[in-house]
């Protein structure tokens, strides 16, 4: 596991300051994701389910907060995501989460 990483529950704790967004999204964007589709995965028992994303990133710290309304971000942001990198196990739980959050 990531050095630079602490999960508790949905709360991702970076320890690294990063100057930038873009070196932020790059070098964290994979445990971010997972994290967002675990959050998905708890949305078929709540109707709405926060991550927090604690990071220095120009001295800003971040919160999210999803609903059903973003389903969205699963197929326009983590599905691609893990199409590039080839993870097709992943790939398949994003579709069928989706689809079944969709059929609620």
């Amino acid at each position: 596991m990531d050095k630079n990483l602490i999960i508790s529950g949905l709360t991702l704790k970076f320890k690294t300051v990063y100057n930038d967004y873009g070196t932020f999204m790059e070098e964290t964007r994979d445990p971010i994701y997972r994290t967002i589709l675990k959050a998905f995965k708890k949305l078929k028992d709540r109707d709405k389910v926060s991550v927090n994303v604690s990071a220095m990133v120009e001295k800003l710290e971040f919160e999210s907060e999803f609903t059903k309304e973003n389903l969205n971000i699963l197929t326009d942001v983590i599905n691609p995501y893990f199409e590039d990198r080839e993870e097709y196990e992943i790939c398949a739980e994003v579709m069928k989460i989706h689809s079944e959050l969709v059929g609620q």
